[in-house]
């Protein structure tokens, strides 16, 4: 079994509203060396696979700056202080897209990247969704509401349409839901 590291210090290089850079100074318990690693210390974020009667899925279509390009996505983001993740996907389905689900399902959670990140990704199901009002972007959204049928999403991924990691994440636990119904 792999041994607990031993944090011997730590120092933030960067904090704001998104992460907080992270330098830890670790022993390794096999090597009995030290090394510096990076850690970004993450809120918790959630997406959500917001479904119509229609079987059609809302998706989102925004620019992202660490791609540098337009990326189709479910809506999504981080979870404020203090908020249930479940009411952080609900929020951000309505605020990303005017849209809300008559039931909203937990169906699955991921560590984002545990190699350098410390944060989980919830992903919610909401099922029967309805527009209900306008999207509510903050400043650095610019989000173009797509609707695809969910049949359509396999081909999306295997065309690369759809790239995000955690978004194919969601849709392979929607499908561990659909085989568990």
């Amino acid at each position: 079994m792999i041994k607990k590291w031993k944090k011997k210090s730590s120092k933030y290089l960067l904090e704001n509203k998104i992460f907080k850079m992270r330098e830890d100074l670790v022993t390794s318990p096999k090597l009995k060396t030290d090394h510096n690693v990076w850690v970004m210390e993450v809120p918790t974020w959630v997406n959500i696979i917001p479904i119509t009667p229609q079987n059609d899925v809302v998706l989102v279509d925004q620019y992202r700056f660490g791609s540098e390009k337009s990326s189709l996505e479910i809506p999504g983001g981080m979870v404020d202080p203090g908020e249930d993740p479940k009411e952080a996907a609900i929020r951000e389905l309505l605020e990303e897209t005017g849209f809300v689900g008559k039931k909203v399902i937990e169906i699955g959670r991921v560590e984002s990247n545990p190699a350098i990140m410390s944060n989980y990704t919830y992903t919610y199901l909401a099922l029967d969704c309805e527009e209900k009002s306008s999207q509510k972007l903050d400043g650095t959204e610019d989000i173009e509401i797509i609707k695809k049928h969910i049949s359509e999403i396999p081909n999306l991924i295997r065309n690369r349409d759809i790239e995000h990691a955690l978004v194919i994440s969601a849709f392979h636990f929607y499908n561990l839901y659909l085989s568990s119904e």
